[in-house]
């Protein structure tokens, strides 16, 4: 018999039947890709929603600071942000605050929750109160409000401080970046499938096609038995040279795994030649080596190798041939 060579070190990857392969479970992908999306969101949710009790409301006022005139513009230079920011905090203010709210607010509660600014126009100041509670935080900005009305019927830098924009408290609401987790989640899920593919097909021996027996044996390719058109027209043809030319020649399906009874060896042995046919994507390259060796041991002559039950829509587009 023929010695068998192995040469899985020196075959390069087929790209073709590769591609092939992953054209068929591309799906995989697909559905990996969503599943991680859908992941993905719900992981945000998780992790992004705020429990009730901390939620943050917000309110604003725009105040209006008419100036009493002042020709060294010294007025205008202390009522700056800071100052106000400050000033919001002090006893003339602050004070008067408190007495618009009811006594279960402290001073703490109300300094902590207010912040004032000169954003632009040092006409205009910006009042506002964050809070946990909508209520308190619409109360606090009310009180405010009123306590700055006073001060500026009573201060003299001042014609007066009108309130000329309010709004009612609303909750804070983060910057959402739910499309980002769920578009993260469909590449990580989609690119982790395509991965896990390409490491099964690149560790995959199954024996698919003639470049794959090419790997394990020299033995001849009869052909692709079982699938018809051409290729069975081929495939018969093969086997019809082998038996002009050895003589009784015996085909033998191969399947994965398979302990053969000693009777069968016997009927294999005697006869002039054994064709192995393995079907299509079922048998792998290490255990077609560990059979021809078999056979090998026993002085069992091996003819011919075929693939039987073969998807013929997958070898068109392989070979680019057509029946």
């Amino acid at each position: 018999m023929r010695e068998q060579k192995i040469r899985y070190a020196d075959a390069g990857m087929d790209i073709k039947k590769l591609v092939l392969c992953f054209a068929k479970r591309i799906w995989l992908a697909a559905a990996a890709g969503a599943a991680g999306a859908v992941i993905g969101g719900l992981v945000y949710l998780m992790v992004s929603v705020v429990p009730e009790a901390e939620r943050e409301y917000q309110a604003m006022s725009k105040i209006y600071l008419d100036f009493a005139p002042d020709e060294t513009g010294e007025v205008y230079q202390a009522y700056n942000g800071y100052t106000w920011n400050d000033l919001m905090a002090t006893d003339p203010i602050l004070d008067v605050t408190m007495q618009y709210l009811p006594k279960t607010y402290s001073r703490e509660e109300v300094t902590g929750a207010t912040k004032a600014e000169i954003l632009s126009d040092l006409r205009l100041l910006t009042i506002t109160v964050t809070t946990h509670d909508a209520d308190s935080c619409n109360a606090i900005l009310q009180a405010t409000g009123q306590s700055l009305t006073d001060r500026g019927r009573e201060a003299k830098e001042f014609h007066r401080i009108e309130v000329i924009q309010t709004t009612e408290a609303a909750l804070v609401v983060a910057d959402s970046r739910l499309v980002q987790a769920v578009l993260i989640g469909l590449v990580l899920g989609a690119v982790t499938a395509l991965l896990g593919m390409l490491l099964y097909y690149v560790l995959d021996d199954r024996i698919m096609v003639a470049a794959d027996l090419r790997q394990v044996t020299d033995v001849p390719f009869v052909g692709y038995g079982g699938v018809g058109g051409r290729l069975q027209e081929e495939y018969e043809a093969g086997l019809a040279c082998l038996r002009e030319k050895k003589g009784k020649v015996i085909v033998h399906a191969l399947v994965q795994g398979e302990m053969l009874p000693p009777e069968r060896w016997q009927v294999l042995c005697n006869a002039q030649g054994v064709v192995l046919e393995m079907p299509w994507g079922k048998v792998h390259g290490v255990y077609l080596s560990y059979v021809l060796e078999q056979f090998r041991l026993r002085e069992c002559p091996v003819v011919g190798v075929a693939v039987g039950s073969a998807d013929r829509r997958f070898l068109g587009r392989y070979y680019g041939r057509t029946d």
